[in-house]
């Protein structure tokens, strides 16, 4: 087993073997109609899939593949293991503030880890309920574990929406391409900051609401969702812990852009390094959306909108589409490989 750091619980692996999650389970209960809608999803899938293909031919697409430059593909590779090790690092000092401090390895592992959930497991167990399992695990209670993931992808989206609008506001080309973008990307901030504000410097209003909604709650899960608040004391305070995060999110999305953007010069595609900060942001908020199973469909058609506007081709959109897919695929294997031997 790993070593979860100087502080930790004993690992439910070696006593009982508790279902990965379990303590998270009032938080994600199980809907009634959740296989209809993954069917539904899975149909949206393969229809966009169909769709996209219809339009951009299959041997093209392969071909585009085919003549990828290597070197831009190792860079791509490698930053794949740099954003996980910067999440890490800035998971670490999000829970350091409660005085649970896992090693590093144990959160970059954690990381790899969930990857491997979140491509192959996307319906049955999400990567941040490994992620908050983790947490559990090396010590933190389970509002701590909860609210620590919440903040961290908050902070992860505050960085994007933040970069993405400084690109819009530097370049009159994006603008020119993607009419009215500039509008969107603020009304994202705007929502992302007013949600972080409320979260930390709550109001008056929306704690007497969140009281009122908590005592329909029931005690299960009116328990855990306390234990969430009790947490959000300590990050009040912890003003350097947030400012360490933020920055850390602003460098990890960085690294976000550039790993498209490699993608892009390896398939030699005529786009310059500051359009993919807006070409990148906005395709992650699109594969957001729980449209399709792992963003299958949507991620090729977002591509062959967005890139189209700089001229590129839909065979190479969704090349860079699915080369971006087979690198996810590839660290979720490796994610696999860590959880089977930790499992042993």
């Amino acid at each position: 087993m790993r070593d979860a750091g100087t502080s930790g619980r004993s690992d439910p692996a070696d006593t009982a073997e508790a279902p990965i999650g379990a303590e998270f389970e009032a938080f994600a209960p199980a809907r009634p109609g959740s296989r209809r809608w993954t069917w539904i999803r899975i149909a949206a899938s393969v229809a966009l899939i169909a769709l996209i293909l219809w339009q951009a031919e299959l041997g093209a697409v392969l071909d585009a593949m085919a003549g990828v430059d290597p070197r831009w593909i190792a860079l791509a590779l490698g930053l794949q293991l740099v954003g996980p090790a910067i999440t890490a690092l800035r998971w670490r000092g999000l829970l350091a503030a409660r005085g649970v401090t896992p090693g590093w390895p144990y959160l970059w592992g954690s990381m790899l880890v969930s990857g491997f959930f979140r491509q192959f497991m996307p319906t049955i167990i999400g990567g941040d309920v490994i992620r908050g399992y983790d947490a559990w695990r090396a010590g933190a209670t389970t509002g701590l574990a909860v609210m620590s993931l919440v903040l961290d992808r908050l902070f992860g989206l505050l960085a994007l929406a933040t970069l993405t609008f400084g690109g819009v506001l530097l370049s009159a080309e994006i603008s020119a391409r993607l009419p009215g973008i500039g509008f969107y990307v603020a009304a994202v901030f705007v929502v992302l900051v007013a949600l972080i504000a409320q979260i930390l410097l709550p109001s008056r209003l929306s704690l007497r609401l969140g009281a009122a909604g908590l005592a329909r709650l029931p005690a299960m899960v009116r328990g855990r969702v306390a234990k969430i608040a009790e947490a959000l004391v300590t990050y009040r305070d912890a003003r350097g812990v947030l400012a360490q995060a933020l920055a850390l999110s602003f460098v990890l999305q960085l690294t976000v852009i550039t790993f498209y953007w490699s993608i892009g010069r390896a398939l030699g595609l005529p786009v310059d390094y500051a359009s993919f900060f807006v070409i990148a942001p906005v395709a992650i908020f699109v594969m957001m959306l729980p449209i399709s199973i792992n963003g299958i469909g949507v991620r090729e058609g977002v591509f062959v909108f967005l890139l189209g506007q700089w001229g590129v081709a839909p065979a190479e959109a969704v090349a860079l589409a699915w080369i971006e897919y087979g690198i996810f695929l590839v660290f979720g294997l490796l994610g696999g490989g860590l959880y089977a031997l930790r499992r042993r």
